[in-house]
């Protein structure tokens, strides 16, 4: 599912609710029929912040090593490490270099890796196109479509209509911290961009 809406719409502010890092003044949020926080927890969730920042000093590979001991038994996680290093498409160098001193692309790719250590069943995507290159683009794409085929809920906000276009079975359009619009979006892998963001948010320029 993807959600979009214009910036300071409120789509990281959902997000940050689904991860149980704000309550709400009113209402529920649940997931799975339980607290956010809970459900992190017990199940774990994977997360890419929109403005996500690698501790000082840390190569790619440390953080990786660290989500490991993290998200999984001890007895998984040098499979799980290993599957993360794999994942980024980065080479060792890179993988050894100081994360911050990388290149906003190579920093998403090694936070998207780290969110999906453990294939949690909930993914939650702040703008996870946001500086990748082509092949980037192409490797997250598959990793998106498989954790749906495995059964994860994925939810991604972004602003590009094209990767909505791509992937999403449904979106949710938020505006000044309400939806303004929510639909299934059947058949829009053969649609052109422009009928989507016609029918979405009006006709313009």
């Amino acid at each position: 599912m993807a959600l979009a809406g214009p910036n300071g719409a409120g789509k990281t502010t959902l997000f940050r609710l689904l991860m149980g890092f704000m309550r709400p003044v009113a209402g529920r949020c649940r997931i799975g029929g339980v607290p956010p926080a809970e459900y992190r927890r017990r199940h774990g969730v994977g997360y890419l912040p929109e403005n996500a920042t690698l501790p000082r000093g840390w190569p790619g590979r440390q953080l990786l090593a660290r989500g490991a001991d993290l998200s999984v038994h001890p007895g998984q996680s040098r499979r799980e490490f290993t599957l993360a290093l794999e994942r980024t498409g980065l080479d060792s160098a890179t993988l050894s270099r100081e994360g911050r001193k990388c290149s906003r692309g190579t920093q998403r790719r090694l936070w998207l890796a780290y969110a999906l250590i453990g294939d949690p069943l909930v993914l939650l995507l702040d703008e996870p196109f946001s500086g990748l290159d082509t092949p980037s683009r192409r490797a997250l794409r598959h990793e998106m479509r498989t954790a749906r085929e495995r059964g994860a809920a994925v939810i991604f906000a972004t602003h590009e209509l094209s990767e909505v276009e791509r992937l999403a079975d449904a979106i949710v359009v938020i505006e000044d911290g309400a939806t303004k619009e929510a639909r299934a979006l059947p058949g829009y892998g053969n649609s052109p961009v422009a009928d989507l963001e016609a029918e979405l948010f009006g006709k313009g320029a």
